[in-house]
């Protein structure tokens, strides 16, 4: 079981998506509990280590520790946005 934290910047950007959007993303973070890799995941090419998970117009910008079973969440946003930093 790994332990899914969220980082301060993705938890304040999960607060901008509406209710829908919102509830969809608090199940799939609940889902990547026991698998971080079910469902519409990619990994970033530029970027080694981090991945993505699509859920609908929605991504979830991540990163897996498999010592500390630990699950990062870096961003949370719209496909338009979301990668806009990175």
């Amino acid at each position: 079981m790994f332990k899914v934290i969220v980082h301060k910047r993705a938890a304040h950007e999960l607060e901008t998506l509406s209710k829908l959007n919102r509830q969809q993303i608090l199940n799939e973070l609940e889902e990547m509990r026991v698998d971080p890799f079910s469902g519409d995941v990619k990994p970033l090419k530029p970027l080694k280590g981090l991945f993505r998970k699509r859920i609908g117009d929605c991504r979830i910008i991540f990163a897996v520790n498999f010592q500390e079973e630990e699950v990062v969440v870096f961003k949370i946003g719209r496909r338009e946005s979301v990668y806009e930093g990175i």
